[in-house]
């Protein structure tokens, strides 16, 4: 390498952001590479002759190439060509020649070229090629001056995921419930264990009593039966028969356990009004709309039932023998508390045979014996959720969780019972940010008292604001 190729390749040395140190050897100096817009590339430089020297017959001609990094795709920029005094005149004379300079003379000048952007572009270099020519003589040189990266930066959440504390309950108070379909002889109030389906639909209530009172942990607080009668007949011989049946399944229950009577709650609807409405709605009967328009009329009660024959005889009959026999039930309610676990230990082992003693502050406070985006620490939120699942914290928690292992979709899901807190609204940007929704991640962020907001929205604005990176070579 020549002298000359050598002060221009030392002098790309020491750069500082997208500006490459002067090629004071040819009066040029302040290179810089932009991307004004997504369409177009610039490469621009001051241009200086009366810094450069050079003799007489001398001439340097630079060369801007833009150059991919893979194949042989290149855009060549328009050359700028230094002259000493006579080759500076025979150049002049015989050619046309754009951006030729008077080696020591002329005025300085500012040098802008622009391009199309291609895609190959996103990872390719800036090189500089001189020509050097003296006396018939030619020497040529490629010097790379920098690394072209537009490849746009993409969303990483590693530090994002935030998991919401539930806060610590006074009692753990749960409930277990049901529906029993118990059926008695035409007029009658007492219980028949063999009559019908009557074994198994005592037994669902039984089994769900059986589950507390053998939970070592629990107490039963509260067992409460609430009876229901069909529409179907004389109004007041359904309150009468609902309560008595009540009553009397309240008794058989009691006669099998030991618990006090005050723990027990009998109530009756009589008729399920709402219930009927639901079940009409939701049917295909052709005059449904004008039934559920009936019901919902205020018409009393103690003579809807007949009106409802008269005005929809056709339908009736669909309900007498459809709709109406599943409405005389029972719904029962068993209220229960456990005690509370503080050892992550025993919290494990609770866990795995009966989750469902555990309050979603124990959940979080095993999820910390665990790694953060392990399997087990995923499990515990995935569980909770599962035992919770109105509950905004865990939901949030089980979307958070999700997003951690990449299951976008799940998170979505979840997130639709999250409530409208900062924290769900956070787990919201965090998931759009994902998805490569900004905007949309952009409007539940701004709004976020969560710290780690601002970071995310720091990365979007990098992404939707990216020009490229320019790395000089030194």
């Amino acid at each position: 390498m020549n002298k000359i190729i050598m002060s221009m390749a030392l002098a790309a040395l020491a750069v500082v952001g997208a500006e490459a140190q002067n090629y004071t050897e040819y009066g040029i100096s302040d290179i810089s590479v932009t991307r004004p817009n997504e369409q177009t590339l610039k490469v621009t430089m001051s241009v200086n002759p009366r810094q450069c020297h050079m003799s007489y017959r001398k001439t340097a001609t630079i060369t801007p190439v833009i150059r991919a990094n893979k194949g042989n795709d290149e855009v060549r920029l328009p050359s700028i060509t230094m002259a000493g005094k006579n080759a500076y005149y025979y150049l002049l004379r015989d050619q046309e020649m754009p951006n030729l300079f008077k080696a020591g003379r002329d005025e300085a000048t500012g040098y802008s070229s622009q391009v199309a952007f291609q895609p190959w572009m996103i990872h390719s270099q800036l090189v500089m090629e001189v020509e050097n020519g003296c006396c018939g003589n030619e020497t040529t040189a490629t010097v790379p001056m920098a690394n072209l990266d537009y490849a746009k930066p993409t969303f990483d959440a590693t530090n994002a995921y935030e998991y919401v504390q539930p806060q610590a309950v006074g009692s753990k108070l749960f409930n277990e419930s049901g529906s029993a379909f118990v059926n008695f002889v035409i007029g009658k109030s007492a219980i028949e264990p063999n009559f019908k389906n009557n074994a198994m639909e005592l037994q669902k209530i039984l089994t769900t009593i059986n589950a507390v009172r053998d939970n070592k942990d629990a107490k039963v607080k509260k067992i409460e039966l609430k009876g229901y009668a069909s529409p179907d007949g004389p109004y007041a011989t359904n309150v009468r028969l609902a309560e008595s049946r009540t009553v009397a399944l309240k008794d058989y229950v009691r006669a099998q356990y030991a618990f006090p009577e005050n723990l027990y709650v009998t109530s009756t609807g009589p008729i399920d009004w709402d219930g009927l409405i639901k079940t009409v709605s939701e049917s295909s009967l052709s005059d449904k709309d004008e039934i559920v328009e009936f019901l919902k009329s205020g018409y009393p009660v103690e003579k809807r039932n007949d009106q409802l024959r008269k005005l929809f005889p056709s339908s009736y009959r669909y309900l007498l023998e459809n709709v109406y026999p599943p409405m005389r039930r029972t719904d029962y309610v068993v209220d229960y508390e456990v005690r509370k676990y503080t050892d992550v230990n025993e919290i494990r082992e609770v866990m795995k045979t009966h989750p469902q003693n555990l309050s979603l502050n124990e959940f979080f406070l095993l999820s910390q014996s665990y790694d953060p985006g392990t399997a087990k620490y995923n499990e515990v939120f995935d569980v909770a959720v599962k035992y919770y699942p109105k509950d905004p914290v865990a939901n949030i928690n089980a979307a958070i969780s999700a997003m951690n292992r990449g299951d976008l979709k799940a998170a979505e899901k979840y997130l639709r019972n999250a409530g409208n807190s900062s924290d769900a609204n956070y787990a919201r940007g965090l998931l759009a940010a994902q998805k490569g929704n900004y905007p949309e991640a952009i409007s539940y962020l701004k709004g976020c008292n969560n710290p780690k907001a601002a970071g995310i929205l720091k990365q979007i604005d990098k992404i939707q604001n990216y020009k490229g990176a320019v790395e000089w070579i030194k």
